[in-house]
């Protein structure tokens, strides 16, 4: 019994160690709330669905948790990758891609972001992928 426990208490800390980032360099929207730029961690919330995320920072004092839905793409990417509608300088998380998959999360637009993608005199994609 002991064992199995040293066992499992090794493989979560292994697990945790192995938590990969992602370096946002400017500040977004994700959900409702805007977070700083840093280094995150995007990740379902539960293991059994990917329905709901969670984003958040390196010291685990900023964060946000988001529904999606899923997209697909005739190509699966080689990296994970994050996707920003940009509207005049304002970055909204859109979706989610990871690899070994061609589908993905996507987040449904907000209210205010709806209000932008409408009004903005500049709008573009942004992808970042884990470096």
């Amino acid at each position: 019994m002991l064992s199995l426990l040293l066992v499992m208490t090794t493989a979560s800390v292994n697990a945790q160690s192995k938590r990969s980032f992602i370096n946002i360099p400017f500040s977004f929207t994700v959900g409702d709330k805007t977070l700083p730029a840093g280094e995150y961690t995007i990740a379902p919330i539960t293991k059994g669905s990917h329905n709901v995320w969670r984003v958040e920072n390196r010291s685990g004092d900023k964060r946000a948790i988001v529904t999606t839905i899923p997209v697909w793409d005739s190509k699966t990417p080689d990296e994970p990758s994050l996707v920003f509608n940009k509207y005049d300088g304002q970055y909204f998380l859109s979706q989610i891609l990871t690899t070994g998959d061609n589908s993905g999360r996507e987040l449904p637009m907000r209210r205010l972001e709806r209000a932008l993608a409408k009004s903005a005199s500049e709008k573009e994609k942004v992808v970042l992928t884990r470096t």
